[in-house]
């Protein structure tokens, strides 16, 4: 496989990231004057909804979901975390990190619409469109992404990288098959 290697190529930067965020939080800030519930979905979305809500200067609760695959094969889901907030009659926004096939928006919007919520609108970090199964309706983008398995913001590969501050596309075999000092080049700042 020819692209990034285990150190990745820079997808976003921080300062990239800090000025997408503020976009957003504007955004959903305009839109939702009477206030709203953030709802991220874990953990993916865990840096962009703490950031995004920092931004939202009207009234906004802040909650999460967790959904885990249901059997093998993860053709299902269910939830692992339910939200502690009532959302009925209540306008959400629905953070998350990336949406690709468009599965978990679906039955996370129907979830929250069937709940009550008076609107539901999503807020993704990166849009992979090109691999849509499901029509989702994203109402605040931060950008368009291709193919390439990006970690940091939140995103990772086996549970790590998270913690990065900005976001770079990698070669997820490479980066598992690195040495120590190759994927410490990642939080080199």
């Amino acid at each position: 496989m020819t692209g990034p290697g285990a150190a990745g190529s820079p997808v976003l930067s921080g300062s990239e990231l800090a000025a997408t965020v503020s976009r957003l939080g504007q955004a959903i800030t305009h839109d939702h004057p009477d206030g709203l519930v953030l709802v991220g979905l874990l953990k993916g979305s865990v840096c962009l909804a703490a950031d995004v809500a920092r931004h939202i200067e009207v009234p906004c609760a802040v909650d999460f979901l967790s959904l885990r695959p249901y059997g093998a094969g993860g053709q299902r889901v269910h939830l692992s975390k339910d939200l502690d907030v009532d959302v009925s009659g209540r306008a959400v926004v629905l953070a998350v990190d990336i949406v690709d096939r468009g599965l978990t928006v679906s039955y996370v919007h129907r979830l929250l619409t069937e709940r009550g919520a008076r609107s539901v609108d999503v807020c993704a970090l990166f849009d992979r469109a090109t691999r849509r199964l499901l029509p989702v309706e994203l109402r605040y983008v931060g950008s368009t992404i291709g193919d390439e398995y990006v970690v940091g913001y939140g995103l990772d590969l086996d549970e790590r990288f998270r913690n990065l501050p900005e976001v770079r596309a990698v070669d997820p075999h490479a980066l598992r098959r690195a040495p120590a000092a190759s994927v410490e080049a990642l939080f080199e700042r």
